[in-house]
């Protein structure tokens, strides 16, 4: 296999497929994530923020490892990207398609339909025709994904944007371009660099999250860079992960190992040692173990689900939110249900939309 480099050709052995880790489950891997993501989030909407969501495990939501792991395959498809040739109009061409027309069908149904019909008529401050249209080119340009929408959820118990966590896709593009420099600059296409330098994220994100902890000015000062820290180590680690494939030798008894010693180990920690941040990153890897050990025994049946994963991702919150808007006496469990079933709607309409209109997600 010739790999391109941009300064000429670099030659690498081919992997063998039992060295691969088998991604034809990747899509419906990704609808479980964002459902687990959402079923934590909604089970705080009636209640208020702050409140442990349904699924946390080890102190931490299910939505926070959700992401995490989302950018760990992000990083390692990045990785898998560029290995196999791609240039850098094809990698980003790839990971816009994927992405960009779910995120701007989604914002364009927040700006026209929920916001008139949500928006407090009392309001002290309105969003006016110019305000909506800069929020809608802030959000699909990744300048500002989603930013505060004023007069909608004002008084809400659980303060959030109405559309969620699309925030993390402007940190998704910017991870992207620090990929891309630290590929081109030989430290993110080789296994022994990309290890120590995911081992360096994770050592800096424990570092700052546990130093802030400590010192509340410290935290403050830092706390800009926490997004970049928390979902830069996760991407990291996907990359390490494309790179080491070889080294894994996956086996279905080898998965059930890891995935044994690693909740182990963080089950030990969490009961028998004082609190610390890799406490989290160690949950990370129990479900990135749990993940690839899905991707190994998937069916091959599972190439054909669709790739309604960006669908999903941005229709979760806001499905959430309309809900508990008008029904704000909707128990726990009834909210996630009616949230599951109305963005799962939502997001097959929308992918069957764009199918009509020939603008399909991108394979990976």
């Amino acid at each position: 296999m010739r790999l391109s480099t941009g300064n000429g050709p670099l030659h690498k052995p081919d992997l063998n497929d039992s060295d691969r880790i088998p991604l034809h489950g990747l899509a419906t891997l990704r609808i479980l994530i964002i459902l687990v993501i959402g079923i934590g989030y909604a089970s705080t909407m009636g209640i208020g923020e702050g409140s442990p969501e349904w699924g946390r495990l080890w102190g931490y939501d299910p939505s926070r490892y959700g992401v995490q792991i989302l950018f760990v395959l992000s990083g390692f498809l990045a990785a898998r990207s560029m290995a196999q040739g791609r240039s850098i109009k094809q990698f980003f061409g790839s990971r816009l398609r994927s992405l960009w027309p779910a995120l701007i069908a989604a914002t364009l149904f927040s700006v026209c339909i929920i916001y008139p019909l949500m928006c407090a008529p009392d309001a002290p401050v309105r969003m006016s025709a110019v305000d909506l249209f800069t929020y809608t080119l802030k959000t699909i340009l990744f300048i500002d994904p989603g930013m505060r929408m004023p007069g909608l959820m004002d008084d809400s118990k659980y303060m959030c944007l109405l559309q969620g966590a699309i925030w993390t896709l402007q940190w998704g593009l910017i991870l992207h371009i620090g990929f891309l420099l630290g590929w081109y600059a030989r430290l993110l296409r080789h296994r022994t660099p990309s290890i120590l330098l995911a081992i360096i994220a994770i050592a800096a994100y424990v570092t700052v999250i546990d130093t802030g902890v400590i010192d509340s000015e410290f935290a403050t000062d830092v706390e800009p860079l926490l997004p970049g820290l928390h979902l830069g180590y996760a991407y990291l680690i996907g990359v390490a992960l494309f790179h080491s494939q070889a080294l894994l030798r996956l086996t279905l008894a080898r998965i059930l190992k890891a995935s044994i010693i690693t909740t182990g180990l963080t089950c030990g920690f969490y009961l028998g040692l004082p609190w610390s941040s890799l406490l989290e990153v160690l949950g990370v890897f129990v479900w990135l173990t749990l993940c690839v050990g899905f991707l190994h025994t998937a069916p091959h049946i599972l190439n054909k689900c669709p790739r309604l994963a960006p669908m999903l991702y941005v229709s979760i919150w806001p499905a959430a939110q309309i809900i508990v808007y008008f029904t704000p006496d909707i128990s726990q469990f009834a909210l996630i249900k009616a949230s599951v079933l109305l963005a799962s709607m939502s997001a097959g309409v929308m992918y069957i939309l764009l199918r009509e209109t020939r603008i399909q997600a991108a394979r990976f």
